[in-house]
């Protein structure tokens, strides 16, 4: 059984889709309390777990209509400048290979004046979804 889609985690980071496509998916993140370091400035984790999240969707998005899921089982970022406190952040997912096993996706995350903030690569191991018995 899942969990109501209130409790799920993009919930928690207040992720927001923007846009969702076959060659893409656009999401804002604002940063908080809840995503900063004490200093301020946005987690590392913080924009891992948005780029995880947003790969996941998009993947999800791809499956649609299928008996299929989508694990997240890699997430390898690069953190090369600072969001601050109040900023929304944007993330854009694209496919770098969609195979019928593994989904491996580019995010990108830029703070509000459009500077790369993190990039990162995903791979989501395609699965079929459980079946209750």
């Amino acid at each position: 059984m899942t969990a109501p889609l209130s409790s799920a985690m993009h919930d928690f980071l207040s992720i927001s889709v923007q846009e969702i496509s076959a060659t893409h998916l656009v999401a804002t993140m604002p940063v908080t309390e809840r995503t900063c370091q004490p200093c301020g400035l946005l987690c590392g984790g913080a924009s891992l777990a948005l780029a995880e999240i947003c790969a996941g969707m998009y993947s999800q998005h791809l499956l649609q209509g299928s008996d299929e899921m989508a694990l997240g089982i890699q997430v390898n970022g690069h953190h090369l400048h600072v969001a601050h406190l109040g900023e929304i952040v944007s993330c854009e997912i694209t496919p770098l290979s969609c195979g019928k096993t593994l989904h491996v996706l580019q995010a990108k995350i830029s703070n509000a004046s459009g500077t790369l903030v993190c990039e990162a690569t995903i791979t989501n191991l395609i699965r079929p979804q459980p079946h209750d018995s």
